[in-house]
């Protein structure tokens, strides 16, 4: 018999495993640290280039909706048989766009900075969209109406619009006679896009 200081640990072996002989599972506080140190510089690195991801897709988001609206432009003129504009609009608190009937300036921004409209008696506004400042997207034109003939369907002047997210990113569409558009990247290239 052993004498009772020199009794060993009863289900203990000499490598301090339990019973079933595994080490208990778990982090120490310095493999956590480490750990979430890892975590948050890969987050660092990959924060820049998912925003960059979703300037993007919010950049080719409002390029579908103004060519949608493009063509909802042209077939209501047609179907209506009365001429329509689509208009640009813009002030140091954003820009957009509006589907109206009158002249190119029967319809101005409010003061305010919220895209409000404030029209000539007797103009239709058919729809408007307006990017404000804080979106990070600006659309900007090279003429400041076109006008759709109702018989023909013809679009005058023609020219480009073109929606950009500062100097990173900017899609243009180059409109013709027929209202058709051609799609291009003025400057940086994305992919999917032919240069200008």
């Amino acid at each position: 018999m052993f004498p009772p200081e020199c009794t060993p640990a009863v289900g203990l072996t000499r490598s301090g495993r339990g019973p079933g002989g595994s080490a208990g599972a778990g982090f120490t506080l310095v493999e956590l640290l480490v750990t979430l140190s890892l975590l948050a510089l890969l987050l660092a690195l990959a924060a820049p280039s998912f925003e960059d991801f979703l300037l993007r897709r919010r950049l080719e988001g409002q390029s579908a909706r103004w060519l949608a609206d493009l063509q909802h432009l042209r077939s209501t003129a047609v179907g209506r048989r009365q001429a329509l504009r689509l208009t640009w609009l813009a002030d140091e608190q954003g820009s957009g766009w509006l589907i109206h009937s009158g002249d190119a300036d029967a319809c101005a921004l409010e003061p305010g900075g919220d895209g409000s409209l404030r029209c000539d008696e007797g103009t239709l506004v058919l729809r408007s969209h307006w990017l404000p400042l804080a979106s990070r997207l600006r659309v900007q034109a090279n003429v400041v109406s076109m006008r759709v003939d109702p018989r023909q369907g013809t679009f005058s002047p023609t020219g480009s619009w073109e929606v950009s997210s500062g100097e990173q990113h900017r899609l243009r569409h180059v409109v013709n006679l027929l209202g058709r558009t051609r799609l291009c990247t003025p400057e940086l290239r994305l992919p999917g896009v032919p240069p200008c």
